[in-house]
């Protein structure tokens, strides 16, 4: 029998970079990891692909739909009680209007800004190889700023 050292959660993670910055989120302060920093995203339910998650994890968390692009980062970390085995995706929102049903604030942060706030240990490992790129991809959002930087209510 499995125990839960044994089990890796499969989740993914989007990476949405805008004019030279990358999408951060910050967990609720109740939450697993509260008030911990993240690149949005969630875990994969039984039979669902990578991408489908992580569009209907954005979708639910932030109100965006979003195209799934590359992959950037397959990584395997082990919390005390938990393990994740991520999936990191370059992404660009398509449309919607930015809303935070999950978190409690968001932040556009630069490469180099990111070593200040406080990650999870899995998003840590991520903002080390992000720091490492000589810069962030360019984004091919064609949706209205307004849709990517204002929430609605």
């Amino acid at each position: 029998m499995n125990s839960n050292k044994d089990t890796y959660y499969r989740v993914t993670a989007a990476l949405i970079p805008y004019q030279g910055r990358i999408f951060i989120a910050q967990r609720p302060p109740h939450k697993k990891f509260g008030l911990l920093w993240e690149f949005p995203g969630g875990k994969v339910e039984p039979g669902e692909s990578l991408e489908n998650s992580l569009k209907r994890e954005i979708s639910e968390e932030l109100c965006w739909d979003v195209r799934v692009g590359t992959l950037f980062q397959h990584i395997q970390c082990r919390h005390v009680d938990l393990g994740i085995d991520l999936y990191a995706f370059w992404c660009s929102i398509l449309g919607g209007r930015l809303c935070l049903r999950e978190h409690v604030a968001y932040h556009w942060a630069e490469a180099g800004e990111l070593q200040r706030f406080g990650f999870t240990e899995v998003d840590h490992q991520l903002v080390l190889m992000l720091q490492e790129l000589p810069e962030l991809p360019a984004s091919d959002m064609s949706v209205d700023p307004s849709a990517i930087f204002f929430s609605t209510s």
